[in-house]
């Protein structure tokens, strides 16, 4: 009978301790558990702040990108007036599509265009690694009424326009890669 008891007293000894050793596992794998969950949220936020990174980096390079171009028109803009003359140029619309970034306008000397298209249609600022602007069309402008406007010489000066971004650039409503063409006389 004693030893029974004393198997007994043992056996219960060693549940007692397997029951303890179960319960610390238990409070182990939930503490686990919890670090894991932490780790995980934590990868998801640095997975999310990268992708944010990422997209003000791309919005950053389309902003320069667009930056530079800006400069490039206003200095072709400026030359433009300089040569021709502030009085003899008007100009109409800055046009823009996925390849071509373009600058229409009208002249009332013709003189003074052609020697603009001579001086401006060199690389005159364009850096090395950038195209030059060029003047791709010079044509007179149509008479309304059959009386010849005062404005009577049509020009489209152009680059090449390279697209940044993440999507493809939508041109002004309304016009559209054929009605850019119609009536364009190339040189």
């Amino acid at each position: 009978m004693t030893g029974l008891l004393v198997g007994s007293l043992v056996a219960l000894g060693c549940l007692s301790q397997v029951q303890e050793q179960r319960l610390q596992q238990e409070r182990e794998r939930g503490l686990l558990q919890f670090r894991l969950k932490q780790v995980q949220n934590r990868l998801a936020a640095h997975k999310d702040r990268q992708a944010e990174q990422k997209t003000w980096s791309v919005q950053d390079a389309h902003v320069q990108a667009l930056g530079a171009q800006l400069r490039r028109w206003e200095a072709l803009h400026r030359a433009l007036i300089e040569v021709a003359g502030p009085e003899s140029v008007q100009l109409l619309r800055l046009q823009l599509d996925a390849q071509l970034l373009e600058l229409h306008g009208q002249a009332t000397d013709t003189l003074r265009m052609a020697q603009a298209r001579e001086r401006l249609s060199m690389p005159w600022a364009a850096p090395a690694n950038e195209t030059p602007w060029t003047l791709v069309s010079l044509a007179s402008a149509p008479s309304v009424n059959e009386v010849v406007t005062a404005a009577a010489l049509e020009f489209v000066w152009q680059t090449k326009w390279v697209q940044e971004g993440l999507g493809p650039t939508a041109m002004a409503p309304g016009l559209n890669a054929v009605s850019a063409e119609l009536g364009r006389v190339r040189p």
